[in-house]
């Protein structure tokens, strides 16, 4: 059943067809003129016709107000103000499978605040019927109830007890003439036949509410017991899990996760039912009231039966993970007021009361930072080497994850190369690593699977194998001005234009040098790309040269260095990335060829894994004022790509949506960076 606030309540029946697909038949209408609904739940009736209970409330129409009168529309006049009692009702609504109708099968009075239902278990399960939440007090309705027991018996035979209504715990500074609303209420089954309710008031109070039910008879309800449970912030909802879980969507601030410490509350704060029948059945104050609406409705009596209690912190929930939220934003302003970003910020001011925020908004995706260290100086690069000995490929072998972790982070300064190894401690190494720590490092890489090392300063390429350095020098006077590695393979720039490529020989484990070539131009970018599963060399190069072009040389045995294709670039390339990523719809990996241009924009163009062609319109993107770093990462098991310029971003495919996304890091401006896996992600 749907309810509008107004009138029209609509009942869809869903079916399965002969697939099992769902269905869903037209609507079926209750509609009544003149009532506006609080809330509407289904409640449970086992395998008879399913039925809905509505807490509704009738108006008078505008010729009843008008005529006035002491009878109007059927109902007596108030004798305290003169005008006509307008009660809210909770109200049954069965629907009739065989004759595919509605109707309003049973209605009774509820207390005039009343504002919340929540189904309670039926058929074998147990009593059915519903708790409604109002203010001060929470009530259980059937329509099959009996009255319940009278532990006092009144001296006005006309006074009789005839609901099974709690008063809820107050807090002791509570004012006594101010009531305590009941927002919500749900109920969660445990057991067969054991079940119990949480409600929350407007000021957070949560309440475990537990109906006594008859011993010979668990169908019949006999009591009620409300008592406390803890105080948490006012929320929209209560929803428990299986797991012993409580989810509140707050109303103002985070959302917030609990688990259950305990819920049997022996020492808590406890009202029952009985009290207040007992305090009804024993109140002669006024011998005029004998109605229990007109008993229930003040608030300073629902004071004097509750018990009092003073929030404390969590006695019997604790908080396990709080999610953002920026309901409500009470005020918003956009400016760049960090001073070192390009994009703005949104700042809001969020929550009410003691949760009330001040918030940053950026935008981007979170980065949740892990570690920050202090250096000696300004970086120029940064550089990760994974750890390739036979101990490690050993032992890789021997587990279901086959990945390689990092052994070394790289820093490389101006005229000095830093080296950390990084196991359960990260730890400063000096000459004992083997590299040449007095030179700035170009590229670093594993080489082979036994435990080799490759570092490329501006004088030459180092090889490390197992403990000895060997030295290759750059011809006369000339530096290395650009390098890329992987692990069997070293591509090098020299100034003027030469490009040097080294290769592992898999049988002596010797770097050895295999083709010199001159481009024609001053080369300013380089990346040899990575070794795909299952071959032992990456087929192609990416070279960027000076005169605004991207080069893609073939590293095939055979026609080394020979150009494959050539595009021009709108500005300098600043970097360079080349990288295999699945293909749609699980066909062959595909060649991204990623470029960081001068001018703060990156391009990205496929590149045909065969012939090594670029296609003819990559796609370009502005990413900031700074010239933009290309970095390959792998970003969830997935291949990624860390462009930098005044903001980080991460480019990944869509390998779902066949699509490229590109989206910026809500983190401070970045200078360099590179993949990171250890053994502990």
């Amino acid at each position: 059943m749907i309810s509008a606030i107004e009138k029209r309540k609509l009942v869809y029946v869903l079916n399965r067809d002969s697939s099992g697909t769902p269905t869903i038949a037209s609507p079926l209408e209750a509609h009544r003129s003149r009532t506006i609904t609080f809330d509407t739940v289904g409640l449970d009736n086992g395998y008879d016709n399913p039925i809905f209970a509505s807490l509704e409330f009738q108006y008078l129409d505008y010729d009843s107000l008008v005529l006035g009168g002491n009878v109007v529309g059927g109902k007596k006049e108030d004798e305290e103000d003169g005008m006509p009692q307008m009660e809210k009702q909770l109200a049954y609504y069965e629907l009739d499978l065989g004759l595919n109708h509605v109707s309003r099968r049973w209605a009774t009075t509820t207390h005039r605040t009343a504002c919340c239902l929540a189904a309670v278990p039926g058929g074998a399960d147990g009593p059915g019927g519903v708790l409604i939440g109002g203010e001060d007090y929470i009530e259980y309705v059937h329509e099959t109830m009996s009255a319940p027991p009278q532990s006092v018996t009144s001296t006005n035979p006309n006074k009789k007890a005839t609901k099974i209504i709690c008063a809820i715990p107050r807090r002791k500074l509570h004012p006594a003439h101010k009531g305590v609303l009941v927002t919500t209420i749900t109920v969660h089954r445990q057991k067969k036949s054991k079940f119990f309710a949480l409600a929350q008031s407007e000021l957070g109070d949560v309440y475990k509410i537990t109906l006594t039910l008859d011993p010979s008879d668990k169908t019949v309800v006999r009591g009620m017991i409300v008592s406390l449970l803890d105080t948490l912030p006012p929320g929209n909802a209560l929803n428990i899990s299986k797991s012993g879980m409580l989810f509140l969507p707050a109303e103002f601030g985070n959302h917030v996760l609990y688990q259950f410490e305990r819920i049997d509350l022996e020492d808590a704060p406890t009202c029952t039912s009985e009290e207040a029948t007992a305090a009804y059945l024993d109140d002669e104050s006024n011998p005029k009231i004998w109605e229990e609406a007109k008993f229930y409705a003040s608030s300073e009596r629902a004071s004097k039966l509750a018990c009092s209690f003073t929030p404390t912190m969590l006695q019997n929930l604790r908080k396990i993970y709080e999610l953002d939220n920026l309901a409500p934003a009470t005020s918003i302003l956009v400016g760049e007021l960090a001073g070192n970003e390009v994009s703005p910020q949104i700042y809001t001011l969020n929550g009410r009361g003691p949760r009330s925020t001040l918030r940053i908004l950026r935008h981007g995706a979170a980065v949740t930072e892990l570690a920050v260290s202090d250096l000696p100086g300004i970086p120029g690069a940064v550089y990760t080497i994974q750890d390739n000995t036979e101990e490690a490929m050993a032992k890789r072998k021997n587990k279901k994850n086959s990945r390689a972790y990092d052994k070394y982070i790289v820093v490389s300064f101006a005229d000095a190369t830093l080296v950390l190894s990084v196991g359960d401690t990260v730890e400063e190494m000096g000459k004992e690593s083997g590299f040449l720590t007095n030179a700035p490092t170009l590229a670093c890489s594993a080489l082979g699977h036994d435990g080799g090392i490759c570092q490329v300063h501006p004088a030459g390429v180092r090889h490390i194998h197992k403990g000895r350095a060997k030295q290759w020098h750059c011809p006369g006077l000339k530096r290395i001005e650009c390098a890329s590695a992987n692990e069997s393979q070293v591509i090098i720039a020299l100034a003027g234009g030469e490009v040097i490529y080294f290769e592992l020989d898999p049988i002596s484990g010797n770097l050895t040098e295999s083709k010199t070539k001159d481009v024609g131009a001053d080369v300013c970018s380089l990346d040899v790309g990575t070794v795909q599963e299952g071959r032992s060399r990456s087929m192609f190069a990416c070279v960027g040269c000076r005169d605004q072009t991207m080069r893609v040389v073939s590293l095939a045995p055979g026609k080394l260095l020979d150009q494959k294709s050539s595009a021009a670039l709108p500005a300098r390339p600043h970097s360079v990335a080349l990288q295999y990523v699945p293909g749609s719809d699980g066909g062959a990996d595909e060649a991204i060829l990623t470029v960081g241009l001068d001018d703060g924009s990156s391009l990205r163009a496929g590149v045909d894994p065969v012939t090594g062609a670029i296609s003819s319109s990559p796609a370009k993107r502005f990413l900031g004022a700074r010239p933009v770093s290309v970095s390959r990462i792998t970003l969830e098991s997935g291949p990624a790509t860390l462009l930098l310029s005044s903001r980080p971003w991460i480019s990944r495919p869509d390998v779902a949506g066949g699509t490229h996304v590109t989206a910026p890091l809500s983190y401070a401006p970045l200078d360099h960076g590179c993949s990171f896996k250890n053994a502990g992600e």
